[in-house]
């Protein structure tokens, strides 16, 4: 089951010079757990902080987790959407006016576009 609240973001930057930008840029994290999952046109970046977040996201989708009120998140790289800009599809647990996790991984990679 996979829930979310999307957010629609454009980066002139290549797939693998965004993934290195993303590994760089998740600092809340001491070592986040990324999964990376290459389709067609696109390309699926999982993010959580753990393997066990990641499992329990595959359970129930995406899930804030109650004593930190964090949760997994995704990040969809489209390449084949336009010629001199990629779409980037954020799925956050919860909306950014809602929660201080998701506006604060909504910013940090709003940052790195």
């Amino acid at each position: 089951m996979i829930t979310g609240v999307d957010y629609i973001l454009y980066t002139n930057k290549n797939r693998d010079a965004f993934i290195e930008k993303i590994k760089e840029s998740i600092t809340f994290w001491k070592n986040p757990y990324i999964v990376i999952d290459n389709e067609d046109e696109t390309t699926d970046i999982f993010v959580s902080r753990d393997e066990e977040m990641f499992q329990l996201m595959d359970e129930k989708g995406f899930y804030v987790d109650e004593l930190s009120g964090e949760g997994p998140f995704l990040l969809i790289f489209n390449s084949g959407y336009l010629l001199k800009e990629n779409r980037v599809t954020l799925v956050l647990s919860e909306e950014i006016f809602e929660s201080k996790f998701s506006k604060l991984v909504f910013n940090t990679i709003k940052s790195i576009l």
